[in-house]
């Protein structure tokens, strides 16, 4: 596990009547961090998830697990936001103390994996004024459990970086975003707009200060 105190945890649905791509699920994991933060701004665990209790900076730290129907139906009744991409959904809450408590300390991190497509995938208006491009990388062999703390890490930073005006407007567009799978051609052509990169602390799967994922 992440060697930080503070977690947000995010769970990402595995209904095998429904069953969600890899891309999907990375989104919808990163717009559930995201929605999160809008939806809990007062919690406590916030700033020293950010920024660390020094000031000088946090791990951000994020759990990704994956759950049941009957998970969702338990975590929606203990608060947690709910989003859905296609047929991807992913719950989160604000940050806690690790080790988790309730429900989604139940939950299972190792093994989380869907079917990689490596299609793009889209959520919402993309003809919105503001837009949210997540690139995640593909050649360093994440699973889908680690490529959706990245997106969601990549998400939430880019979000926070917005304006009032500029948060408000995507807000009301429904959040538009796409996740965009990025090999080694699509490094050098696509991610070159990124006004957010991602490189992993190193605590799991990766070495440290891989980028593993874009944002613009």
């Amino acid at each position: 596990m992440p060697g930080v105190d503070l977690i947000q945890p995010i769970a990402v649905l595995k209904d095998p009547e429904a069953l969600a791509t890899h891309e999907d699920t990375c989104l919808a994991a990163a717009l559930a961090s995201v929605t999160a933060w809008l939806a809990f701004p007062d919690d406590p665990m916030w700033e020293p998830w950010m920024y660390g209790p020094d000031g000088r900076g946090g791990g951000q730290g994020k759990s990704v697990r994956r759950g049941k129907p009957k998970d969702f139906r338990a975590l929606e009744t203990a608060g947690a936001v709910m989003v859905s991409v296609g047929t991807a959904k992913a719950a989160a809450l604000a940050p806690t103390e690790y080790p988790l408590t309730g429900r989604m300390k139940q939950l299972q991190v190792s093994g989380t994996e869907f079917e990689h497509t490596g299609e793009l995938t889209v959520h919402g208006d993309m003809e919105a004024p503001r837009v949210l491009h997540i690139g995640i990388d593909t050649v360093l062999g994440m699973s889908t459990g680690k490529a959706a703390a990245q997106s969601a890490h990549a998400a939430l930073t880019w979000a926070m970086q917005l304006s009032p005006e500029e948060l408000e407007a995507w807000i009301e567009h429904d959040f538009p975003s796409t996740l965009i799978p990025l090999d080694r051609d699509g490094w050098r052509t696509t991610a070159t707009n990124a006004t957010v990169v991602i490189r992993d602390a190193g605590h799991t799967e990766i070495k440290s200060g891989s980028v593993t994922a874009v944002a613009w």
